[in-house]
């Protein structure tokens, strides 16, 4: 639904409402599953739909076989690097 709304911001879509320039796209795929290949084709759409908007895919990160709120604690550390890197980017 979010994607289908932004399709006037969509550089595809004629004539197109443009994004200011220099935006910095982030992405987390969240997964239940084991499969890091899935979290990359879920950060491969996304990243593809950035470029459509002209923002600049600037980071991803993939969690995966998160299930529980507590699946993510051994993952902090690596939540907060990922976190620092937007921030002082």
């Amino acid at each position: 639904m979010f994607i289908d709304r932004c399709t006037p911001w969509c550089n595809t879509h004629e004539p197109y409402a443009k994004i200011s320039k220099g935006k910095q796209g982030y992405t987390i795929a969240l997964r239940t599953g084991p499969s890091a290949a899935e979290c990359e084709k879920i950060i491969g759409s996304i990243e593809h739909f950035y470029g459509h908007l002209e923002i600049n895919a600037s980071g991803n990160m993939s969690l995966c076989s998160i299930e529980y709120k507590g699946d993510v604690a051994g993952r902090i550390d690596e939540i907060k690097v990922f976190c620092n890197m937007i921030l002082n980017s």
